[in-house]
């Protein structure tokens, strides 16, 4: 197995890294969106897909075109005040037109990159399977003090503990929300395999939430990691491997492993 480094151009020509990781004869392809305040390298990502190889299948990490992430952790936080749904959309339509369509391509999303991916998927019928790890279900779901700091700042200021920035986000991406249904989409991939991970004790995206996705779609149930966080106990940079993410990663193995003919 070897892993490469790639550009796309994305949203406004910005480019979309890339970090595909390829085996021989892959059994899929699985592309793999980071959420919010996240990017490529975070936390779980390289390891998952590590792992993914070792069970056969090649994967593509992405960096959104306008995550915020340049040369350095969020070292281009003008770029992040311009990142709006849509882009996202415009960076997944690059990414999946970029790759072969003799393998199977499955879509993989955490957070709102589950969202991303779930909306994509609806639009896309080279998509042959989607995951989603502690997926949001609602983009316009906003802070109540939105407005109020809209009209202070210019911005909603959204802050980062761990790099201890403050993460600025547009009214052009709260508004652009609103031209995205993710219930809407998840009905739109049905019949095709969704598989729905959530942590019991998410602290960013309720329960709920995976449960609205599973029953939008139809044909699937929420699987539930007992007792984990919105990231399950990994963290960035990682200095083990969890058990509840040990957990993530056989299901979304196995899952993948069940597709069979279906991709």
């Amino acid at each position: 197995m070897t892993e490469r480094v790639e550009s796309l151009p994305g949203s406004d020509g910005r480019p979309v890294r890339l970090t595909h990781r390829d085996v021989d004869s892959p059994r899929c392809h699985v592309v793999v969106a980071h959420g919010f305040k996240g990017f490529r390298e975070w936390g779980f990502f390289p390891g998952l897909c590590e792992e993914l190889s070792t069970h056969g299948h090649s994967s593509s990490r992405l960096d959104f075109s306008h995550n915020g992430v340049e040369e350095t952790d969020f070292d281009r936080l003008d770029l992040f005040l311009l990142d709006t749904w849509t882009r996202h959309q415009e960076d997944l339509a690059a990414v999946v037109g970029s790759l072969s369509s003799e393998v199977p391509l499955v879509l993989l999303g955490h957070s709102r990159g589950g969202a991303d991916v779930l909306l994509h998927a609806a639009q896309e019928s080279r998509v042959r399977a989607v995951i989603t790890l502690a997926a949001v279900a609602d983009p316009q779901r906003v802070p109540a003090d939105t407005e109020q700091q809209l009209r202070e700042l210019g911005y909603y200021p959204i802050p980062n503990a761990r790099t201890g920035q403050v993460m600025p986000v547009s009214r052009a991406q709260l508004d652009d929300a609103n031209n995205h249904n993710v219930l809407r989409a998840c009905a739109g991939i049905s019949p095709r395999p969704l598989l729905v991970i959530h942590g019991t004790a998410d602290e960013t995206v309720p329960m709920d939430d995976a449960e609205a996705i599973a029953k939008a779609h139809g044909g699937c149930e929420p699987v539930w990691v007992e007792g984990a966080g919105h990231t399950f106990g990994m963290a960035h940079p990682p200095s083990e491997v969890t058990d509840h993410f040990r957990k993530v990663i056989h299901h979304i193995t196995r899952f993948l492993d069940g597709l069979g003919g279906e991709v």
